[in-house]
């Protein structure tokens, strides 16, 4: 459950795929932000999220995990999430960079999400256990597909 003390909440590109697709495996983590957005939750991404989900579709109908009815689905419901897409300003670029260089990685796509959530000072909801242990810090949060996770 999100603590009742988070207002914002930036979330990536693969917990919006969560959020978009009709799973089992993923009605807990749906549950869970259903129930923050209810209690006045803001959600938060790069402007870049739009592209990483649009790629996440893609690849999942190519590999066939998914039908291409149930992509275009996917992504119109996405349409509709009342998630707040923020530009990078330069500001966020150095600190994506510094984060980048920190984790010793070659691509910043990453990086932004938590340029952004240290901005807001809130936390990061992420799929990506990697990354989440990479940074090792509290406010990232693995939450994986099903959201097994605890969130408070």
């Amino acid at each position: 459950m999100i603590s009742s003390s988070v207002e914002s909440l930036v979330i990536d590109a693969g917990v919006g795929y969560a959020l978009c697709v009709e799973d089992p495996a993923t009605a807990i983590l749906r549950a869970n932000i259903a129930a923050g957005l209810r209690n006045g939750l803001r959600l938060f991404a790069p402007e870049m999220w739009r592209y990483e989900l649009t790629s996440i579709f893609t690849k999942a109908v190519h590999f066939q995990q998914l039908s291409e009815p149930l992509a275009r689905a996917g992504l119109q419901l996405a349409s509709k999430l009342r998630i707040d897409l923020i530009q990078a300003d330069q500001e966020m670029v150095m600190d994506a960079f510094d984060w980048t260089r920190r984790l010793r990685r070659a691509a910043a796509y990453d990086s932004f999400y938590l340029a952004l959530a240290r901005r807001l000072d809130c936390p990061l909801w992420t799929t990506d256990r990697h990354l989440t242990n990479a940074v090792g810090v509290p406010w990232v949060r693995y939450v994986g597909s099903a959201g097994e996770e605890s969130f408070s």
